[in-house]
């Protein structure tokens, strides 16, 4: 007779079948609000939520800081706004550990939340909230149904700008040069972070990785879109979307500098499609070495530290047949080789972030124009 001990990896591996067998294909905890909300209609009902069941839809807009989601709500439609962090509390439910905020934006229905900082605890908000019993491809506002091909998720955050010498002198930095203020919309993600690594293999040892584990990794990621080039997996990025966010941000770009900047010295800065890097640690910054030659290498205009896993989990939920395209646009706060933590304007910055945000939300409203029905 087989003892427990014999027996319990086959029942794991049971269990491991049968989940991927399953609709979702997609494993989850319960860190935010959603949950709760959608076992609570008469809170719902309350917001754009009411024709969907509770379920949000799929045109995303996630930052790290809770006070940037709460500003993208005075952008939506008048009387639009929902923050359901605000709305569960009121309502003596449970908040979650993040906030969320529903409206509209030009009759465009948009969740905003907020994702927190550093790949591991991204991974487990993101994973959360385009699962397929938070979010709706489907998504129904009165008597208009938005019929999305994929999910949309943008992050708009700030990031570390990097240069690199183009000459043996150290005395010419390679076009373009990335300064203060600029804004790096993602072309494509270089990398990918101890807690992608571990996801994918389950390991738990960061220092020791064997023949077999790298070799797991590498063919997963090629199956999810990557590609190695000069030592690195590289995810290219959906083109469309990248232009799109790209032009829309440089249109409010222009705008803010003819408005607000047109007599002063400082100026709001240009928007460039680069890759980007996605660091575990913010001071591995002091390492300026390791930044410059990706860019030098691989055209790396920019490094942050969550982008990384948000736009693997959206290749990864791709590969089990739920489409999801990622975004970033990056407000640069300073550069290396140089001062990666500059003192910096915070007037200036704020603009910067405001026409990021105004640039995802019309890059998000073109898009469902698109989907939409009845």
């Amino acid at each position: 007779m087989a003892s427990a001990a014999t027996t319990a990896p086959a029942a794991k591996r049971q269990r491991v079948a049968a989940h991927d067998e399953s609709k979702d294909h997609w494993v989850l905890g319960v860190h935010t609000l959603m949950p709760y909300l959608q076992k609570a209609p008469q809170l719902y009902q309350k917001t754009i939520l009411k024709d969907s069941d509770g379920k949000i839809p799929p045109y995303c807009v996630c930052m790290g800081d809770h006070r940037r989601v709460k500003a993208l709500t005075k952008l939506f439609d008048e009387g639009s706004a929902s923050i359901l962090s605000n709305l569960m509390m009121e309502n003596g439910a449970n908040p979650g550990r993040v906030c969320v905020a529903v409206g509209t934006y030009k009759g465009t229905p948009i969740v905003a939340f907020e994702h927190q900082m550093g790949s591991s605890g991204a991974e487990i908000l993101i994973r959360e909230m385009i699962s397929n019993t938070v979010m709706t491809n489907e998504f129904k506002l009165g008597a208009t149904t938005f019929k999305a091909d994929a999910k949309y998720l943008i992050r708009i955050g700030s990031a570390a700008g990097i240069n690199c010498y183009q000459t043996a002198d150290g005395k010419a930095l390679k076009s373009p040069q990335i300064e203060a203020y600029d804004v790096i919309v993602a072309s494509h993600q270089v990398g990918i972070s101890c807690a992608d690594y571990s996801a994918l293999t389950g390991s738990l040892n960061a220092l020791i990785r064997s023949k077999e584990e790298t070799e797991k990794v590498g063919k997963m990621l090629s199956d999810m879109g990557y590609e190695m080039k000069k030592g690195w997996p590289v995810l290219p990025l959906d083109k469309s979307v990248m232009d799109l966010l790209k032009s829309n941000i440089e249109t409010q770009l222009k705008e803010r500098n003819q408005r607000f900047r047109s007599t002063e010295d400082v100026k709001l800065g240009s928007v460039y499609a680069l890759g980007n890097v996605s660091k575990d640690s913010l001071y591995a910054e002091t390492e300026e070495e390791a930044f410059t030659d990706l860019r030098a290498k691989l055209d790396v205009g920019c490094s942050e530290m969550e982008f990384g896993t948000i736009s693997r989990c959206g290749a990864h939920k791709t590969l089990l047949g739920d489409k999801v395209k990622t975004g970033m646009a990056a407000c640069v706060l300073g550069s290396i080789p140089g001062d990666s933590f500059a003192e910096i304007d915070k007037t200036v910055s704020g603009m910067v972030t405001d026409s990021a945000l105004v640039g995802a939300l019309e890059t998000l409203h073109a898009i469902a124009e698109g989907h939409k029905q009845g």
